[in-house]
């Protein structure tokens, strides 16, 4: 086997090139194979799209204030038209759509992403499902780089 000619820190960059990719890598695999909780307890913070303004627009509430802004007249409705929407809100990006029968809804940002997935029966919003990925994916995905790229230098050491 012809021995590396790089210097030191080509050696060193070239390794933290394939970390990062790794990380990349599986902190995805670790979000798209994240469990959903079927509990069925809304935790407060859980934002439910609802129909606001005079336009129609969209917009989110959380579950634990619902009721409060449901007696101020903040929303109109919980019946989404149509059968999916976006919107940009401080803090977020909402994005929900209807998945057979259901109303799923992601609230994102840079460093976490919750989808809930719920029916609206008699005005209140039943709770069926989610998930919740917080930067423990993140977390997760360093963990593994770590242990990958420890298995591909021991096995280029062993060569």
């Amino acid at each position: 086997m012809p021995q590396d000619k790089r210097g030191f820190f080509a050696q060193i960059f070239l390794a933290m090139m394939i970390f990062c990719g790794l990380v990349w890598i599986w902190t995805v695999a670790f979000i798209i194979a994240w469990p959903w909780e079927k509990s069925g307890e809304w935790k407060p913070e859980f934002r439910i799209v609802a129909v606001c303004g005079d336009k129609g627009e969209f917009c989110s509430v959380p579950h634990g204030e619902l009721e409060a802004a449901r007696a101020k007249g903040l929303f109109k409705s919980l019946d989404l038209p149509g059968d999916a929407g976006e919107a940009m809100e401080e803090g977020g990006w909402l994005r929900w759509k209807r998945v057979n029968g259901l109303i799923e809804a992601k609230w994102s940002s840079w460093y976490f992403q919750t989808t809930i997935r719920y029916k609206v029966e008699d005005g209140q919003p039943v709770l069926v499902e989610y998930q919740d990925v917080a930067a423990r994916a993140f977390y997760f995905g360093i963990a593994a780089a770590l242990f990958s790229l420890l298995g591909i230098y021991l096995r280029k050491l062993r060569g």
